[in-house]
């Protein structure tokens, strides 16, 4: 899935230096943004860089983090935001600066400096809000697809993207896992009361592996 979403925000991508992908947690932004950076890499001639913000918790050290990501050493006089300012000036190449929303005051100082001082720089970041930055562009991931409750025979769930992710990871954890008239009916529920979120999708198809599919529909269903 996420063809669509995909080729949006790599058309997004081409008039702006600064997309953000939002969303609210679990909806599959960081993977979105690794298939659009992946996609995007020979156009920055390999250089592109994935920046893990989610266990950075202090603000003031958000430079050194990007820095030692990069491999860039700042010379004791200057400082860490100096010295990657100096190191992308005349590069060109991609950042991607992933969860973001904890930092997000510290990160669009960041960005900010970077995009006005670095030319060649594009960056793509992952947040569950925009970085108010001017010239940003923001597209909301959506949920992925999922089958309606209507009609009982469930037909054709397995174009949905939440069911198809639901039965791959099930494949992974139970071998041989497929889509049965006896399981879809609970595999499509599952999905549609998981509102399409990738993560808890995962997580609850890993769950295969002590319990059925039509148990853990009913846990779901469980508000207890």
């Amino acid at each position: 899935g996420r063809r669509r979403e995909l080729a949006d925000a790599r058309r997004l991508f081409e008039t702006s230096r600064l997309l953000t992908l939002t969303g609210i947690g679990g909806v599959g932004k960081t993977r979105l943004a690794i298939r659009l950076a992946g996609a995007l890499q020979r156009v920055f001639q390999g250089h592109a860089w994935l920046v893990e913000l989610e266990e950075q918790t202090d603000s003031d050290l958000l430079e050194d983090h990007v820095a030692v990501t990069l491999g860039v050493r700042s010379v004791s006089s200057a400082d860490p935001l100096q010295a990657l300012i100096d190191y992308c000036a005349d590069r060109s190449l991609l950042l991607v600066l992933d969860n973001c929303e904890h930092l997000v005051d510290a990160v669009a100082v960041f960005v900010g400096a970077i995009l006005r001082r670095c030319a060649g720089v594009k960056i793509l970041a992952t947040s569950r809000e925009s970085l108010g930055l001017g010239g940003e562009v923001t597209m909301r991931v959506p949920s992925l697809t999922t089958p309606q409750q209507q009609p009982p025979e469930f037909e054709g769930i397995a174009q949905y993207e939440s069911v198809s992710l639901f039965t791959e990871r099930a494949a992974s954890v139970v071998p041989g896992f497929t889509l049965t008239e006896e399981n879809k009916r609970a595999v499509a529920h599952i999905c549609h009361d998981l509102d399409g979120l990738p993560l808890p999708i995962e997580l609850a198809a890993a769950r295969l592996r002590g319990m059925s599919a039509e148990q853990i529909m009913n846990r779901l269903s469980n508000r207890y």
